[in-house]
């Protein structure tokens, strides 16, 4: 390593250079998706497994004694009223809740109990709104804090907060008011949610025949690779193929560089073969520091930072590295190799 920065010292330091930068890249990108991977499976895990969206239009306003009438008929499944907004007294901010209209089975939540009923007067909300208190209050109705989820551990709930309905009904009366239109979640990961929505719609055409009714499925559960299509990856891609571009063009003045010297090497019997091998594991050797010197580097960031990943994780991290190195080494050898074979023997006289 040290003779080839010793000898090619302008072109070794360029091609560290570029494929530090890329490499550099290359890690934030890979840790940004393993942790946008990591939340996506969290987030799946207690996302419901089924659920529809069923849309309820009337000709007036549906009364909170009507609804709630209407989905005691439902003997499966869990059904939320949804777009409802709700604020605290005690802390800043709109928030739009899960109202539990009906619960037939436990919630599908971070919490550290599995809620099977929400009491009257009582409310599941994240750690990162509540912390320092024990009891809300909105409109002076108090209500106590049964559970509490996690947002650093599972951030995708920050900001959530579940409650019934009746309360929630208590405190906007009027909720429903000059409303045509309300929309409904049915959800379960136990039952058939197509069932429980024709039981809800059988009961309005009894209760309501002139209200319409009609549903929409919802995919709830996240796309893994949603997390490669991120913002952090697309910039270190793109840095890595630019320095991928830099170093073709930097092995191709390599090779000029050198060109007396593999025209000797030829004429003392060296096939283009070997001649590609050594400069292909010279290229390796620079490109294999970048990487080392960019990991060093990144790695006294994440701890400064407190990032951790799991065995797997390290392992793919890994993987992708060594692909990446790989890759490198193959595409900034093309034009190279091919002007390696144009080298006669010949020519390490005539230079």
């Amino acid at each position: 390593m040290l003779k080839i920065l010793k000898r090619y010292s302008v072109v070794g330091a360029l091609i560290i250079l570029c494929f530090f930068s890329a490499f550099i890249a290359l890690y934030n990108g890979l840790l940004s998706t393993v942790q946008a991977s990591n939340l996506i499976q969290k987030e799946n895990q207690y996302a419901y497994r089924n659920e529809v969206q069923a849309t309820i239009r009337t000709t007036e306003s549906l009364s909170p004694d009507i609804l709630l009438k209407l989905v005691d008929s439902v003997t499966t499944c869990n059904i939320y009223l949804e777009n409802m907004e709700i604020y605290f007294d005690q802390i800043d901010g709109v928030y739009r809740p899960d109202i539990l209209l009906h619960q037939n089975e436990k919630l599908s939540l971070p919490t550290t109990k599995n809620i099977f009923e929400i009491p009257e007067g009582s409310i599941i909300a994240p750690t990162s709104n509540v912390k320092e208190y024990n009891l809300l209050s909105v409109h002076n109705k108090v209500f106590s804090i049964i559970d509490q989820m996690d947002t650093q551990e599972f951030p995708f709930v920050t900001g959530l907060f579940v409650l019934n309905a009746v309360d929630y009904f208590e405190i906007f009366p009027k909720a429903l008011y000059d409303i045509d239109e309300i929309t409904l979640m049915i959800a379960s990961n136990e039952d058939d949610v197509y069932l429980a929505y024709l039981q809800f719609q059988n009961e309005l055409q009894t209760l309501l025949p002139e209200a319409q009714i009609n549903y929409s499925d919802i995919v709830s559960t996240n796309n893994i690779f949603q997390s490669i299509l991120s913002q952090e990856n697309i910039i270190s891609i793109g840095l890595f193929l630019f320095a991928l571009i830099n170093t073709i063009i930097i092995s191709y003045y390599w090779v000029i560089v050198r060109r007396r010297e593999i025209a000797i090497r030829k004429a003392f019997g060296a096939s283009n073969f070997s001649v590609t091998g050594l400069m292909a594991k010279e290229l390796l050797k620079l490109i294999s520091l970048s990487a080392v010197c960019g990991l060093i580097v990144q790695g006294l960031v994440w701890s400064v930072q407190e990032n951790s990943i799991d065995l797997q994780s390290s392992l793919i991290i890994v993987f992708v590295l060594l692909l990446s190195i790989t890759i490198a080494i193959i595409i900034a050898m093309i034009i190279p190799v091919r002007y390696i074979l144009q080298i006669q023997p010949s020519e390490g006289v005539k230079l």
